[in-house]
């Protein structure tokens, strides 16, 4: 893959059976009560509001870890984490306003008109672009500021209030307290964080059918389907392949051999040399970099080494399991292949989108050359997976992870979006 998405999660949510009903307080600083303020359970279809006096009463459906989660527009949201076998019945929360510095960033987006600017690229990047895409809209984009860094090439999204999206092909309506949102527009990759809230979209028996398809396609090609498979021990039964590699050099190759080719391109443009013409890239290159950079780039770019891959492992190869979760862990990276449904057209379009070439062929009956376009064939969707500084992944029985330096290279880096998105209750049928 040339351009590799990474999504990062920080939610945490349920993963037992069993209830437990649990009531508090929201209030400010001064301890005034906060009328309807947002009492949830991240990442599910479980909330509630707070009443005139402040109070809430939450019952939660499961045991184990989850978050509570409490949003009040103009107030900082405050997630806790919090576990069914040492929680206390009574808990409050204090909010505070949120900073200066972040309503002024969404005053001077909305004056600038930032929305116009950068609004299609945060829908692409938080939204999506596969099928279920068209049909998931934000409903209050007024709420969104952008603040784009020009020196580190950093887009920065903040929202002054849940943001609500409806997504029509799935059938819910999802409130989204927005924690962070950073895309790197030099790397094209996307880091953010976010609560969420589900609410089933009325409809009728038709709708809901419809709903019931869309859902169990999102789930069969999503992450959380992997991380519950390999809970349950089931990687082979439900589809998976998994292997170990390592890039050793290549991915170094592959970010020398797109700068060469950047640095290259932005040489002949300022010079006006056309680029079809014979060149002498050598003659070039010595006027583009310094001896050592050079010398490095040419010794990466001559490496003959490729990625081997191991064969296909298992469960407890890569997992360990103990009483309420299991721990991911690996080496180098993974590749895991989801071989019981093809690449979506949709990403299969993307995918190839910088890797289209075109094959010179004869037509026998006039011997008129000419070109046509040669597509690659379509492939089962696969996705790498690294730990960038190592640090184990802890998994629930719902398929929740609760590390933020696992990183999703390929088709999960496109495919996990809004559109596709699916509440940790979610079940299959």
């Amino acid at each position: 893959m040339k351009k590799a998405l990474t999504i990062i999660f920080c939610l945490f949510v349920i993963h037992a059976f069993g209830q437990q009903q649990i009531s508090g307080k929201v209030t400010d600083e001064k301890g005034s009560p906060l009328v309807n303020a947002s009492v949830f359970v991240a990442e599910s279809k479980n909330g509630t509001m707070t009443d005139t006096s402040g109070h809430f009463k939450l019952t939660l459906q499961a045991k184990g870890n989850f978050k509570i989660v409490v949003s009040y527009i103009g107030y900082k949201t405050t997630a806790r984490a919090l576990n069914t076998s040492s929680i206390s019945s009574n808990i409050d929360f204090v909010l505070t306003p949120v900073s200066h510095q972040l309503k002024d960033v969404i005053i001077t987006s909305k004056a600038n008109d930032n929305w116009k600017r950068w609004g299609a690229m945060f829908t692409e990047q938080f939204i999506g672009t596969s099928a279920f895409a068209a049909h998931c809209t934000i409903t209050n984009p007024e709420a969104i500021g952008f603040d784009y860094d020009n020196a580190k090439q950093e887009l920065h999204a903040y929202a002054s209030e849940p943001l609500i999206i409806r997504n029509e092909d799935l059938g819910y309506l999802v409130s989204l307290t927005l924690v962070d949102f950073t895309f790197y527009t030099s790397k094209n990759e996307v880091d953010y964080q976010g609560y969420y809230l589900f609410k089933e979209i009325d409809g009728n028996e038709r709708k809901k059918a419809t709903w019931e398809q869309n859902r169990l396609k999102a789930y069969s090609l999503s992450f959380m389907h992997f991380t519950r498979a390999l809970y349950n021990d089931k990687l082979k039964e439900e589809g998976f392949e998994v292997r170990q590699f390592s890039a050793g050099n290549i991915r170094e190759k592959e970010r020398i051999e797109k700068l060469y080719a950047q640095k290259l391109n932005t040489y002949l443009d300022s010079a006006k040399i056309e680029k079809n013409k014979l060149l002498d890239t050598n003659q070039i290159a010595s006027k583009i970099f310094n001896k050592d950079s050079l010398r490095y780039y040419k010794k990466i770019l001559s490496d003959k080494s490729e990625i081997k891959m191991s064969e296909p492992l298992r469960a407890k190869d890569i997992s360990a399991k103990s009483e309420n979760n299991i721990t991911l862990n690996f080496k180098d990276q993974l590749q895991v292949v989801y071989k019981k449904i093809k690449e979506p057209e949709e990403y299969y379009n993307y995918r190839n989108h910088a890797a289209l070439t075109t094959e010179s062929t004869t037509v026998q009956s006039s011997g008129i050359s000419t070109s046509q376009l040669v597509m690659p064939n379509k492939q089962y969707p696969f996705t790498e997976l690294l730990l960038e500084k190592g640090i184990p992944v802890e998994i629930t029985e719902n398929g929740y992870y609760n590390n933020t330096n696992l990183y999703l290279n390929g088709f999960w880096g496109w495919w996990e979006k809004m559109a596709t998105k699916l509440p940790y209750d979610y079940e299959p049928y």
